[in-house]
């Protein structure tokens, strides 16, 4: 009854539409679809105008990062038909599968019909929001990417929704991975992230949730006796792992999986697993996330230490424009691994709180919330005509946020002096400044 019940769940929201707000499992996590949090916005101090734009975003939904025909589960499920040891639900599973790969085989690594609407849905709301920053003359933009496609495909897709209001001028994309790949620079953090102390954290919350039971029972499922004995613990981790992933990917992927002849029952992975089941896996991915990612177990850890250049980016970039203004949007696209740090690390209430107990890490952050596809962070720059004074807001996923640590008297515009005072001052509590190398900071920080 549950396994139907989910597939039923996964059919109701493959029929949803794509640019209106959904109710959307809370097992996708970093694979949730794009939602803007907030409609309305608090007006400005009398007489202040948004002047400058500095905007970082993860890419748009996307297809898979790796070819389904790599996968163990593809693997699996093909040396076990060839040997004829598939159950009728491997038969089913391999079928969908098998659909998948030819789904994914030419788009893997790109984003989706869905992620480009994403982005020009967002592109379009910064237009209409911010007016006076796009409605001149001879508005100038600068653009930064990292090496993976992805991130310029999402690039183009925000700059289309910009065209459909505006004639853009010519824009080059440059790709700089010292701000936006970071979390690849830093000799320190690769070794945390394969082998840190939250490794510890999440065999914890696996055994709590007797993670090996499931993934035991799951795989069972679709072999027969004698071919799963052969199969070792962690070959079912893997494979449960695999198709966890498939299933959460079909929610970005809508439009082309439609595009290839196949209907939403045609790919449901959901049917094969418990809803509680979802749930786990789930939560098991939102807490490695949080640890790895985000605030974990110390929101000044090396996970956040290492968006240092991003920070400086951006007040370097702001600092700029206050002086000769040669652009008026700033415009960064990267990955989730940089979003979450950088949310931490600003301090934003409800993204950079930590716990010791990782059971309890929903209670201070949601990836859902935090790190879905699209997430973004603005800082707004508004200036009173005839004033020298400027004014900030911060925004995640374009909701106004609180900065943890920093008062203001005009919510959520903070004065830029101050917004800049203390975020320089946290950079150099971890041992940099505005003017270091990035680059050489994150080969020397631990």
């Amino acid at each position: 009854m549950l396994r139907k019940f989910a597939s039923l769940l996964a059919i109701l929201f493959s029929t949803l539409g794509s640019t209106g707000q959904q109710v959307l499992p809370s097992y996708l996590g970093s694979k949730t679809l794009y939602q803007c949090q907030q409609e309305h916005y608090t007006p400005p101090p009398q007489g202040y105008a948004p002047v400058f734009i500095n905007h970082v975003g993860r890419h748009g939904a996307r297809h898979l990062t790796k070819d389904v025909a790599s996968s163990l589960a593809f693997t699996l499920l093909q040396k076990a038909d060839s040997a004829g040891a598939l159950t009728p639900n491997g038969k089913r599973l391999k079928e969908m599968v098998t659909k998948l790969e030819r789904v994914e085989k030419s788009d893997v690594e790109s984003i989706s019909y869905e992620g480009g609407t994403e982005q020009e849905l967002i592109a379009e709301r910064a237009y209409k929001n911010y007016l006076p920053v796009f409605d001149q003359p001879h508005p100038k933009f600068s653009v930064t990417v990292t090496k993976k496609k992805r991130t310029s495909q999402t690039a183009d897709a925000f700059l289309s929704g910009l065209s459909k209001l505006m004639t853009l001028p010519h824009i080059e994309k440059k790709v700089n991975d010292t701000t936006l790949r970071f979390y690849d620079l830093s000799p320190v953090y690769v070794q945390f992230d394969e082998e840190g102390n939250w490794t510890t954290a999440i065999e914890e919350l696996k055994k709590a949730h007797h993670y090996e039971s499931l993934t035991t029972r799951f795989t069972q499922q679709f072999f027969t006796p004698d071919f799963f004995k052969k199969l070792k613990n962690k070959d079912c981790a893997k494979f449960t792992d695999n198709i966890f992933g498939f299933e959460s990917i079909l929610f970005s992927i809508r439009k082309e999986i439609a595009d290839h002849g196949y209907s939403a029952s045609d790919i449901s992975f959901s049917e094969f697993f418990d809803c509680n089941d979802l749930e786990t896996l789930g939560r098991i991915d939102d807490a490695e996330d949080f640890l790895v990612k985000g605030p974990g177990q110390n929101n000044m850890g090396i996970q956040v230490k290492i968006a240092v250049p991003l920070l400086a980016d951006f007040i370097n970039s702001t600092d700029t424009y206050i002086r000769s203004k040669p652009i008026d949007v700033q415009l960064r696209f990267t990955h989730a691994e940089a979003i979450a740090p950088y949310a931490a690390l600003l301090g934003v209430s409800g993204a950079s709180e930590s716990t010791d107990i990782i059971g309890n890490y929903s209670k201070y952050w949601d990836a859902a919330r935090v790190i879905p596809l699209s997430s973004n962070i603005q800082w707004v720059l508004y200036k009173k005509k005839g004033k020298k004074k400027y004014l900030v807001k911060v925004l995640l996923n374009e909701k106004e946020v609180a900065i943890t640590g920093l008062s203001t008297d005009t919510f959520p515009y903070y004065n830029w002096k101050d917004l800049r005072s203390f975020y320089k001052k946290r950079i150099a509590q971890l041992g940099s400044s505005l003017n270091e190398n990035g680059y050489q900071y994150l080969l020397r920080t631990k």
